[in-house]
């Protein structure tokens, strides 16, 4: 069904959490060291990214403290999504509870916009899952450990993101 969509018009959306206790997950040292990096052991609670991809590498995302609950992603749909979208897009996102609440379609058939769910455990058929995992391996990079500090190095990740890696992402989930 989504392979059969115009490429340009497909707008995924996905949420995920970060923290401060991002560290890469290898290292290097002088031979006969053993690499070594600290990371704090109480972190404050999951600060929460809220994103959408084009394929041209367009996102829309806001932060906030916590999970996602359905005041949270309602807000992100009217205030973040929407006025991003054009006529005849259409909205992919998974199963999440928060995802399928009435108010979700109202609001997006309401801007003229369609709405598909993804199946069941099929992180492969999403490219924002590549996207993640760029924003944090940036995150990791930059080593931020200040809570106040990190919506700015979500800012720096996703002023990092090209459309050329969009498009590969895209690629990679089977969508031409």
């Amino acid at each position: 069904m989504i392979t059969q969509c115009e490429a340009d018009k497909l707008v995924f959306l996905d949420e995920s959490g970060v923290n401060t206790d991002l560290s890469r997950r290898y290292g290097r040292a002088i031979g006969g060291e053993r690499s070594v990096d600290k990371t704090p052991l109480n972190t404050p609670a999951n600060t929460t990214i809220l994103s959408s991809v084009r394929r041209n590498g367009e996102t829309a995302y806001t932060i906030y403290s916590g999970g996602t609950t359905r005041e949270k992603f309602l807000d992100y749909l009217k205030n973040t999504l929407i006025p991003t979208l054009h006529e005849g897009d259409i909205v992919i996102m998974d199963n999440m509870r928060t995802h399928h609440v009435k108010e979700v379609q109202t609001l997006l058939q309401g801007a003229d916009m369609k709405l598909l769910y993804l199946p069941a455990y099929s992180p492969d058929l999403n490219p924002i899952e590549n996207m993640w995992s760029k924003i944090k391996a940036i995150l990791r990079k930059l080593k931020i450990r200040l809570l106040p500090q990190l919506p700015h190095g979500i800012a720096e990740a996703f002023s990092l993101i090209r459309p050329s890696d969009c498009a590969g992402w895209f690629s990679a989930a089977g969508i031409p």
